[in-house]
């Protein structure tokens, strides 16, 4: 995967810009995670350490680079919120995109326990409650994750967690305002909702929130709630509800955790808890000081629910503007119709043909001009 290093040439012009990488984190299918530092133009400004992600589209497949990735960057740029992991700056070079964003410290959530055990139910809550808050702003902006795992979950120094990685996060609305199901399978298998591996349409926030409900049980267990592969099997174990906690720590956790983590790994999205109902849970309810948002938390909420009226709003102006245009333009399409039919009677068969074709393209244009927005023309 030596196609996907930085030049000398990428380093010079990241170094214009401030940039210097420095060694690698780790990397994926068609990315690398460098360690990188950012010096303001004053040398007395203090350096910030960052992440770089290097994305090059070269040998990626066509799907991914004109699907996914373009959602990735639509989405990054438009997230802010204490429990999302927040872009610095994007930039592209040929074909190649620099991510930066900011540097956790700590890791990853998954080499987290592989190091240390089992998390404690006191800091699970803390944890588990700041994914949620953050999944909540997400929904909220009507964006899905779709690959919620640990090791999506980043550590800062203050061992607070942000959700990261959003490469195959999409939106739930299309640009009408009409709610949109999810048909692709993404994510982990072991994350996966018993929905999805039904191959149906599926809910992608409900999916979300079954992903939830794994990372909390292996918080406090240190393994999975399945251990299957064999993905027919995994499904039946699934809605059979065959999972249970580990003997060592069963007689160790409250009830109240053990009847959260029932209700999110609940196989019938009906009966799964809705993000709401999580946060205001009896659990988290155990910390009283975890039931009130932070500042920092409240100011992002806000902002994804204007974000959210705003597009609401756009969407329902378009269709005022729809249901005034049509009858004006179906009336005076009516209006040809009927004099064309007067007035050719005595011309020649083919021009009749040519002007009818031709009125026909009319309509067809000015139906998909109506229809030609697009959503991100809303999210800006």
């Amino acid at each position: 995967m030596s196609h996907l290093s930085h030049t000398p040439s990428e380093d010079a012009t990241l170094l214009t810009r401030g940039y210097k990488l420095g060694r690698k984190l780790g990397e994926g299918c068609y990315a690398k995670v460098y360690l990188a530092e950012y010096k303001p133009g004053h040398e007395s400004d203090k350096n910030n350490i960052l992440a770089c992600k290097i994305i090059d589209t070269a040998n990626a497949p066509k799907d991914f680079v004109q699907k996914f990735l373009p959602r990735e960057l639509d989405i990054l740029v438009k997230l802010n919120h204490p429990h999302v992991v927040h872009v610095h700056s994007i930039f592209q070079k040929r074909t190649k995109y620099f991510i930066f964003m900011r540097f956790a410290e700590n890791g990853d959530l998954f080499n987290f326990i592989l190091k240390n055990g089992r998390v404690s139910e006191s800091q699970a809550r803390v944890w588990f409650r700041q994914l949620a808050i953050g999944l909540q702003y997400l929904h909220e902006m009507e964006i899905a994750h779709r690959d919620i795992k640990c090791e999506n979950v980043l550590l800062t120094a203050n061992y607070n967690v942000k959700l990261a990685d959003f490469g195959f996060a999409r939106y739930m609305i299309d640009s009408h305002g009409k709610r949109v199901l999810s048909d692709t399978y993404c994510g982990s298998l072991s994350y996966a909702a018993p929905e999805i591996l039904r191959g149906y349409p599926y809910n992608p926030k409900m999916s979300d929130i079954w992903a939830l409900g794994v990372i909390l049980y292996i918080m406090l267990n240190k393994s999975m709630p399945f251990d299957e592969d064999n993905l027919k099997r995994l499904y039946e174990l699934q809605v059979a509800r065959k999972w249970k906690f580990r003997s060592k720590i069963i007689d160790s956790l409250t009830d109240r955790v053990k009847k959260l983590v029932g209700n999110l790994l609940e196989p019938d999205i009906s009966k799964r808890w809705p993000l709401d109902q999580i946060i205001q849970s009896d659990w988290i309810a155990m910390d009283p000081r975890l039931l009130m948002l932070t500042p920092a938390e409240q100011i992002a909420l806000n902002s994804a629910i204007e974000e959210r009226k705003r597009f609401e709003e756009k969407i329902m102006e378009k269709e005022l503007v729809r249901a005034k245009i049509v009858p004006i333009i179906q009336s005076l399409l009516l209006d040809i119709l009927y004099k064309s039919k007067c007035l050719l009677v005595s011309f020649p068969s083919y021009i009749v043909v040519m002007m009818r074709r031709t009125l026909l393209i009319i309509h067809l244009v000015y139906t998909r001009i109506l229809s030609s927005i697009r959503l991100r023309d809303y999210l800006e």
